[in-house]
């Protein structure tokens, strides 16, 4: 991959860029063992702390789209009026939030995992308010995400 290319994950998707690194600097490092006599450099730490990068991107998105799913299910199923402009304001902020985290490279393990996600906003919905949902996610990644 030439230097354009990289720069070009790096700008249009983060996440993977931090996969790509870690996995590029692993091959390296496992492959040239003169490297690791390269003492001022922990090069475990370097490659965990930049998966860590991208895992921390991608937690941000999930706990971003966790709490969108939660305010749309108060809005289609909690019955407090005086409450609907509030989780409006809320959805569009959090639908904000992952415009400005979300990498191309999140959205099929996004899909994979949605009905988990799903999962914890019911239970605090839930908890919250005693309602009843419905047991699968009835809002689509393409409607949740911006």
């Amino acid at each position: 991959m030439n230097q354009a290319a990289i720069d070009l994950t790096y700008e249009r998707d983060y996440h993977q860029w931090t996969i790509e690194q870690a996995q590029a600097l692993r091959k390296l490092v496992n492959t040239h063992h003169e490297l690791k006599q390269l003492e001022i450099l922990d090069w475990d730490n370097i490659i965990e702390e930049i998966e860590a990068l991208g895992r921390r991107e991608y937690n941000a998105v999930i706990k971003l789209l966790m709490r969108q799913i939660e305010h749309r299910l108060k809005l289609d199923y909690v019955p407090l009026e005086e409450c609907y402009k509030k989780w409006q304001v809320e959805i569009q902020a959090f639908r904000i939030g992952i415009k400005r985290k979300i990498a191309p490279s999140m959205k099929p393990k996004l899909e994979s995992e949605l009905e988990e996600i799903y999962q914890d906003a019911v239970s605090l919905v839930v908890l919250e308010y005693g309602v009843k949902v419905p047991d699968q996610c009835p809002y689509s990644l393409k409607e949740l995400l911006p």
